[in-house]
């Protein structure tokens, strides 16, 4: 029952706003910059154009989390109407999914196709070759849903007893696994990139605090939630475990949401970190009902997992708000 992070979660942009934070402040120190300053100013201008590169590789994956999950949800309906043909409203139901195109350049003319060179030769090649992979599958797919669409719309179903639909939907269920699978593996070297470069960014940044409290917080509630999950069959073995790490994020909800916001206030973030901090709360709220429906059953059913995931999506898209 346990999700894998890339397959619904959104995942996390890094804040490049705090280069620029970093920048106006030593400009207002001093007109004269030293060189040490100036070797720290490259390193920052480095690993911002590198973190601008894995924000739009982010973006990729976050706008197709709900599109691929739509494709399987459609498959599914449509295999249960070939099965029942008898049921004349099976195909009506159908409600074929729309994609949300997202950004694939950004303000800098750096595109998702072309890895910046400040990646270093090795990074730049493996991105250029697993995102032109991911590419091609992801086309696959929709050429093969197409494929489907129209055979559905000609009704050629009647023809063949629905053998070429199963077959296809077999094909797009193979290729949306594998797509899965190669998020998967982006994303573990976007993660290890960006953290990297995120350092760098962070190093005299006025949100720093904000950033890692809410970074810190939403690594916390994922294993909570993934302890649920791998339990879920068997919460009374760990019930007593789960309420501990309930109690923890109550208090690191009050301790970090009660945080000083006047460096907020001056980058005109603190709205988009209340929010983070409101929806914590909602999560704590929902998650106390769940547990305690847990308690009384014996254990969490698939629908109470995917709440507090669809929830966690939430605040992962509220944090990427504060770094946009």
């Amino acid at each position: 029952m346990k999700k894998t992070i890339i397959y619904i979660s959104y995942c996390v942009v890094i804040l490049l706003t705090a280069v620029s934070c970093k920048d106006k402040k030593k400009k207002e120190k001093a007109p004269q910059q030293t060189t040490s300053e100036i070797t720290d100013k490259g390193a920052a201008d480095t690993a911002s154009r590198v973190i601008e590169y894995t924000n739009l590789v982010v973006d990729m994956a976050n706008s197709h989390n709900s599109y691929l999950k739509d494709i399987l949800g459609s498959t599914e309906k449509i295999e249960k109407a070939l099965k029942n043909p008898s049921d004349k409203f099976g195909f009506l139901r159908i409600i074929h999914p729309h994609l949300t195109k997202f950004t694939v350049n950004n303000m800098n003319g750096i595109t998702i196709e072309n890895p910046v060179p400040e990646l270093g030769k090795e990074n730049q090649a493996y991105f250029k070759t697993q995102v032109t992979q991911y590419n091609a599958k992801f086309e696959k797919m929709n050429t093969d849903y197409k494929q489907l669409k129209d055979y559905l719309t000609a009704q050629d179903y009647k023809d063949d007893k629905g053998a070429k639909s199963y077959a296809l939907i077999d094909t797009i269920r193979g290729t949306v696994q594998k797509l899965y699978t190669e998020k998967i593996v982006l994303m573990k070297k976007v993660n290890e990139i960006a953290d990297a470069a995120e350092i760098v960014v962070l190093k005299d940044s006025p949100l720093k605090e904000y950033i890692i409290a809410m970074k810190t917080d939403m690594k916390n509630i994922r294993n909570f939630i993934d302890l649920l999950s791998d339990n879920a069959n068997s919460y009374t073995k760990i019930s007593a475990q789960a309420q501990a790490g309930f109690a923890a994020l109550e208090i690191a909800q009050a301790k970090n949401a009660g945080l000083n916001m006047e460096n907020a206030k001056k980058a005109n973030k603190e709205g988009n970190y209340k929010n983070f901090y409101d929806s914590f709360h909602n999560f704590l709220l929902h998650t106390k009902k769940t547990l305690r429906d847990a308690g009384e059953n014996g254990r969490l059913s698939s629908s109470d997992i995917e709440g507090l995931d669809s929830d966690y999506d939430g605040l992962i898209r509220n944090y990427n708000y504060f770094n946009q």
